[in-house]
């Protein structure tokens, strides 16, 4: 066991990757064990969701109804947000690579917090795109939903992760200028 941590920290990325994975399967097993059985978050990020995107359309001049995590513009197709499109996956997959990433915890904990903030923000963003591609290309649906991460969500997450690692004085995780060689 020992020689497979010299190992790991002797070798950035996969000393990296194996805190992201290790706290990746942490972040499930609390999910699991307290989040889901309970149910109030994911509860909470579908409805809040769609309660905000219906919000937002209506502000810019859409009639748009909402009923609890399903929303639609009037007269076209309903969207329902599920709890596997509420975000909450991707915030905890960002929040594993951040933590793991070696900075300080001050910082860390920051870009965590703004990360999740503008995760669920985007998200929202990301709804009200559903709603639309219903009204203007409905045909289309189906792949603006597979793709709809690239748009909103993954250069979200790609700008704050740039970001920590130029704001963060260990600089490079990729350099291997930190660490021993064995």
């Amino acid at each position: 066991m020992i020689n497979l941590l010299k190992k790991l920290k002797s070798s950035p990325t996969a000393y990296f990757f194996s805190k992201v994975g290790l706290i990746c399967i942490l972040l499930q097993l609390f999910y699991d064990f307290f989040l889901f059985p309970n149910g109030k978050v994911d509860w909470f990020l579908c409805r809040s969701g769609a309660f905000s995107g219906a919000f937002l359309l209506n502000i810019f001049g859409w009639e748009v109804n909402c009923w609890g995590s399903i929303l639609a513009v009037n007269g076209y197709g309903a969207v329902e947000i599920i709890n596997d499109c509420n975000g909450l996956i991707l915030m905890g997959l960002y929040s594993s690579f951040i933590l793991a990433y070696p900075a300080k915890l001050k910082l860390k904990t920051g870009f965590t917090v703004i990360g999740i903030i503008l995760i669920y923000v985007s998200n929202i963003f990301r709804i009200m795109g559903f709603a639309l591609v219903n009204v203007y290309i409905p045909n289309y649906w189906d792949i603006f939903h597979e793709f709809s991460a690239f748009i909103f969500l993954y250069p979200v997450i790609l700008i704050l992760w740039y970001y920590l690692t130029k704001i963060s004085e260990k600089g490079d995780i990729f350099s291997s200028s930190k660490f021993s060689r064995v």
